[in-house]
């Protein structure tokens, strides 16, 4: 009987570990089933970090299988830093990026509103100088990026005959001068541009993917800022269409104001510069 009794006392204190070990197990589950679901918030909603459900796909599937699954033709769902490494391979780069000076000169001069057109700012090294810096610490960026962006907007400013000053404030509006930025509309790097819709504008850079590239990005951005400009009649109405929403507010802290802000800060700068000469 004494050996009965130790029987059935093991027995319910083994059904007691068990049904403790369950317990735990379903709080370590709820737990962790708590945490990713946090990590997934947080790098969704992220501020300023282009983090997107794309790009997390990138992390939990390797790019093998997701070509594997999904087949070869999927640069949907590439990152930024998988479409640099597969332009590269393309041969694009800095150095010959096309200029697109060409589609530019088939909007009409004379439909662009002046005051997007300046050809004397940022000529000289200490302006070009003055508003990296400035950027550079208002974005806490690397100036060296900073000073490449500065200088692209510089060219295709000359190559799209609009102030580079403005090409940099729209830059600094859509993406905080981040390259690898997208949008739940599909819109993508430095200037926001939504690849699905101007796909074709992106062929000479050798496809979509080059959205991330900023030198394609500026171009092809610069190119349609233009032309919104040119259809919409003037430069305020113009950002209008190049944000996608003709009929927004205009006044304080809209998407124009930030815009004419930002833009109006570089001159100030570069004002002050050379007054202070």
């Amino acid at each position: 009987m004494m050996s009965q009794y130790l029987l059935d006392k093991f027995q319910a204190f083994d059904l007691r570990k068990h049904a403790l070990f369950a317990l735990l197990a379903k709080s370590g589950q709820a737990m962790l089933a708590v945490f990713v679901a946090a990590i997934l918030a947080i790098w969704l909603i992220g501020p300023k970090t282009g983090a997107g459900v794309f790009d997390l796909a990138h992390y939990l599937v390797p790019a093998e299988a997701r070509a594997l699954i999904l087949g070869t033709d999927s640069a949907e769902i590439l990152t930024a830093d998988e479409s640099a490494n597969q332009l590269k391979l393309l041969g694009s780069g800095a150095r010959d990026v096309p200029s697109i000076a060409n589609q530019a000169s088939l909007i009409p001069s004379h439909l662009i509103d002046h005051s997007a057109i300046d050809r004397s700012i940022l000529r000289t090294e200490a302006e070009r100088k003055a508003v990296t810096n400035h950027l550079a610490k208002k974005f806490q960026l690397s100036p060296d990026d900073i000073a490449h962006y500065v200088a692209q907007a510089i060219t295709v400013g000359k190559e799209v005959n609009l102030d580079p000053t403005l090409i940099l404030a729209v830059m600094a509006t859509e993406s905080s001068f981040n390259p690898r930025a997208e949008s739940r509309a599909g819109a993508q790097g430095l200037m926001q541009v939504r690849t699905h819709v101007h796909q074709e504008k992106f062929e000479p850079y050798g496809g979509p993917l080059a959205a991330f590239i900023p030198e394609a990005n500026i171009r092809v951005g610069a190119l349609i800022l233009k032309a919104c400009i040119a259809k919409a009649g003037s430069l305020e109405a113009g950002l209008k269409n190049y944000l996608g929403a003709p009929n927004a507010a205009s006044g304080l802290n809209t998407y124009t104001d930030k815009v004419f802000s930002e833009r109006e800060e570089l001159r100030s700068i570069v004002r002050r510069l050379s007054s202070s000469v």
